[in-house]
């Protein structure tokens, strides 16, 4: 407790009177005719200051003297003198010896003018803003209730208009237009007042009424009549009553969806607002993607070959970690443009200030009949904080010099990563991915948006077609996507060859469209041959990488070899030979055998890399297209690596460099990564030519629409020579052809060693036809 020292005093000391503000507070009042109080007012009881939280408030009345408000602490002492302190001298005292009477808000308010009616009301809001026990006190609710109804005797209605969820309703009233910007919101409930849990959206056209729209999102449990929402803003104050919630609301989105007129920033409130609800209401989180998805903004551009600019946004794809992926146009041969602002519905705010990555545009070209000339196509990457929700839709503008701007929308972005992906990919044409768009750019977009597909994966489906091998000596893992008719081929090899009978033989189909299909086609083998066979069916096509990593995950043999569905042996016994060739020298990290075109010529003789006319790294098959017996083919060596096709390698060696890398975009490099990798951990890689076996090669990939119609191959290229181009100069400065050993290794970086799931921690879906447990995967092989 702080004793005050208290000057004499010359001046009168105005007598005050002490109101109940509910159970724990007094509201003190006086009047002065004297200079406007300055300084800190201190209430005291007996000399001493009294316990905070207090606060003063001082307002000119119309006649022009001072009202002086205090709030305190109702005083506990019977008999003690309230004195109120100011620089030192006792301005007010009031009787405490008193029952104190309920507040009459006509005698607050009286006298006083507009501007200071608000301040009073703000005063007491301010002052339970910041003392929670008091805005539960029923009798300062009984008093705010009093004190607005005093100024707004009958409100206005507020109306839910729609429901976001079961707990979150829009409602909508007006305001006058003359009410400025928005400061503050209260609800007074039966028995409590506090600040309103929500941000009120004021539009910005004037009905007929001279009014303006006000929209918000609130709980439904404050919905309900006898509520009071007090607004205030710059220039008064306004009080509005909640209408009962009739039945039967339409939801948010339907409600949207018919009103075509729906204000941008009524939209992006709305979204905002569900956002931030969204972090602890997964009902919440699903509206925000409900309102984009169904009830999206229209696509809006400018493309009319009689104006002198003309502008497309047509692709803008968040990738999910704060980046900002975007594709379009513009045509601006005068220079008017003065770059793009993109707004998010959640606020945020990107600006690109020049288009920098430029290409031709066929179909902009032909509208405004600039010809070879047009390079209005642009894509750009824009980095940023990630936002509190998914963002599918957003809006732009092209910002002009004079001040003006042409506004653009573009369609929601694709719904799935892999979809995302895809668009990206196929943004812009493969001979503009430049070695700088792709770092700047493309990569920045796309590996986001590849890592989320790839999380997105679910435990696949295990097909069984009889009893699998107890303890085999090798398990084949052969991916399958699309391409299914070399199988019985395959397959037919595989019977009539008495060493594959301790051969593991696993599936993964990565195209599940197909898997009724394809568990009809290996019944019906399984029936026919009597083999044991294992079908991995994955939920989503998740790259051949990600297809070979599931298979080894379920594989029981201590060899793994991945194997193309479209690769056919040549004579049985091959198996064995392979296994031997793994087994004869020690430290070998994988094996390849000799691939043949259908024309007996050589398709796969063991991998090396060179770069191309631009200085990009390539992985290549050594003397493709010579004749299946060209003599150096023919002899067994070291190599640089071996193609996927056919690669044999010791699982603990697999495991060891981490699998195949599952970084790569639908089906490139996978396979040399993965032999670099081995030749980075200090293991050798053999070629053996005794073993020859046909590749019918890139007979799925070409069937993938993503692939051939984007800069998927370029982006592959520039990832793996990004990630591997010091050691692929190094090994080409060994002569392969010669019978010394390959260079010296260095140890594995561990910043190679991507995360990949090769462990059986996914809980696979039993099939009915399934007897068998494990993983998930992807699709046949590609072109060197």
């Amino acid at each position: 407790m702080t004793v005050l020292a208290v000057l004499p005093t010359s001046t009168t000391i105005a007598p005050a009177q002490l109101h109940a503000l509910g159970d724990d507070f007094v509201l003190a009042s006086w009047e002065s005719d004297g200079p406007e109080t300055s300084g800190r007012v201190v209430p005291t009881l007996d000399g001493a200051e009294v316990r905070p939280p207090y606060t003063t408030l001082s307002v000119r009345t119309s006649w022009g003297g001072q009202r002086v408000l205090s709030i305190l602490r109702t005083p506990n002492q019977p008999g003690a003198a309230a004195r109120f302190v100011a620089q030192g001298r006792v301005i007010a005292e009031a009787p405490t010896d008193t029952d104190f009477p309920h507040l009459d808000p006509a005698f607050l308010l009286g006298s006083l003018d507009a501007g200071s009616r608000l301040r009073v009301v703000r005063f007491l809001f301010d002052f339970a803003r910041s003392t929670p026990s008091l805005r539960g006190d029923a009798g300062f609710a009984a008093v705010c209730r009093r004190l607005v109804l005093e100024l707004s005797p009958v409100p206005s209605p507020v109306t839910a208009r729609a429901a976001a969820t079961d707990e979150l309703l829009l409602c909508a009233g007006s305001l006058s237009a003359g009410f400025g910007e928005v400061t503050g919101a209260v609800i007074i409930g039966h028995g409590a007042v506090g600040p309103a849990p929500f941000d009120i959206c004021v539009g910005s056209a004037i009905d007929k009424r001279g009014r303006l729209g006000m929209s918000f999102l609130v709980d439904r449990v404050l919905c309900v009549p006898g509520n009071l929402l007090v607004v205030m803003g710059r220039n008064g104050l306004a009080c509005r009553s909640f209408d009962a919630v009739r039945a039967n609301l339409p939801t948010l989105t339907e409600h949207l969806s018919t009103r075509r007129d729906t204000p941008l920033n009524l939209r992006q409130h709305i979204l905002r607002g569900l956002a931030q609800r969204g972090r602890s209401d997964a009902t919440a989180a699903a509206a925000v993607r409900e309102l984009q998805v169904l009830a999206p903004l229209p696509k809006r551009q400018v493309a009319d070959a009689k104006r002198s600019i003309g502008a497309s946004l047509d692709l803008a794809v968040p990738t999910g970690d704060g980046g900002l992926f975007l594709a379009g146009w513009v045509h601006d041969p005068h220079g008017l443009g003065a770059g793009l602002s993109v707004q998010t519905p959640f606020g945020a705010e990107r600006r690109l200030e020049v288009l920098e990555n430029r290409f031709p545009r066929e179909d902009v070209a032909k509208l405004f009949g600039t010809g070879s000339t047009d390079r209005s196509g642009f894509v750009a990457y824009l980095p940023g904080a990630p936002e509190p929700a998914a963002v599918l839709q957003v809006h732009a503008e092209l910002l002009l010099g004079s001040g003006g701007s042409i506004k653009l929308v573009p369609p929601l972005r694709p719904l799935s990563p892999a979809e995302a992906r895809a668009a990206v990919l196929g943004s812009l044409p493969p001979q503009f991915a430049t070695p700088q768009l792709l770092e700047t750019v493309l990569a920045p977009a796309v590996a986001p948006l590849h890592a989320a597909h790839m999380a997105s994966r679910r435990a696949p489906e295990i097909v069984s077609f009889g009893r699998r091998p107890e303890n085999p000596s090798v398990s084949l893992i052969i991916p399958l996507y699309k391409t299914l008719e070399f199988l019985r081929f395959q397959l037919s090899s595989f019977a009539t060859d008495p060493g594959m009978a301790d051969a593991e033989l696993i599936f993964v189909l990565d195209s599940p469209e197909q898997r009724d299909e394809l568990v009809h086609l290996l019944q019906g083998f399984h029936g026919l041959y009597g083999l044991p066979m294992t079908l991995l069916v994955q939920p989503a096509n998740y790259g051949y990488s990600a297809a070979n990593n599931a298979g080894a995950g379920v594989a029981a043999a201590p060899r793994l070899l991945f194997l193309n569905s479209d690769v056919i042996p040549d004579r049985p016994g091959w198996l064995a030979s392979l296994l031997a060739a793994l087994e004869e020298r020690p430290g070998t990290g994988a094996v390849g055998p000799k691939l043949l075109f259908d024309d007996d010529s050589l398709q796969h003789a063991g991998l090396y890399f060179d770069r191309d006319v631009r200085g990009r790294w390539f992985n290549h098959h050594y003397f493709k297209g010579l004749p299946r017996d060209f003599l150096p083919a023919r002899r067994e060596r070291s190599v640089p690596g071996v193609t996927g096709a056919c690669l044999l390698m010791p699982r603990d060696a697999f495991e060891a460099v981490g699998g195949f890398c599952e970084d790569y975009v639908i089906g490139d490099f996978e396979d040399s990564d993965l032999c670099l990798r081995v030749r980075q951990a200090g293991m050798d890689i053999r070629y053996i030519p005794s073993v020859e076996l046909y590749h019918l090669e890139r007979r799925s990939i070409s069937r993938h629409t993503g692939y051939t119609r984007g800069v998927a191959s370029e982006y592959n290229a520039w990832l793996h020579a990004r990630r591997w181009s010091g050691l692929m100069e190094e090994l080409m400065a060994h002569d392969w052809d010669e019978a010394a050993p390959p260079p010296s290794r260095r140890p594995l970086e561990e910043s190679l060693l991507r995360p990949i799931t090769v462990s059986n921690d996914l809980t696979p879906r039993p099939s009915l036809i399934a007897d068998s447990p494990h993983h998930s995967g992807r699709a046949t092989r590609k072109r060197k």
